[in-house]
């Protein structure tokens, strides 16, 4: 495992009309990411990006086996997209974080850093042709 990794997902639904939409969260700086964290060594890299999930966005769902991973700031992201199956209302971050679907075609506007709007852009390709 890579000392300076995150480990994360990118959550998406598919609308009525086939589209695909992901959902990022706000960090406490105004920006938008995808949830993402540490590795938790007992949960191992999936499941430590199912709870990062619900800590910071309070989503679950079903993990895909595909991984992405991009570089940013000497860290490597890992994630996993995950197909959302239920909000809560409230989750341990709330307090303090904010959730908000975007298109494919937005990632420029709410993702700051360019290897995730990149990474957007592959898994949307990938996710939008499967469940």
């Amino acid at each position: 495992m890579k000392k300076h990794a995150k480990w994360g997902v990118l959550p998406y639904r598919r609308l009525a009309n086939g589209k695909v939409e992901f959902l990022v969260v706000s960090t406490t700086g105004g920006k938008w990411i995808f949830p993402k964290g540490n590795l938790i060594k007992r949960l191992g890299p999936a499941k430590t990006a199912q709870w990062e999930a619900f800590e910071e966005a309070g989503i679950t769902g079903d993990i895909k086996d595909s991984l992405y991973s991009c570089k940013s700031k000497g860290k490597t992201f890992f994630f996993y997209p995950l197909k959302v199956r239920q909000l809560f209302s409230h989750w341990p971050e709330s307090d303090f974080r904010t959730r908000k679907w975007i298109r494919p075609k937005d990632g420029k506007k709410y993702l700051s850093r360019k290897p995730l709007r990149r990474l957007l852009r592959s898994a949307s390709s990938k996710v939008g042709k499967s469940s």
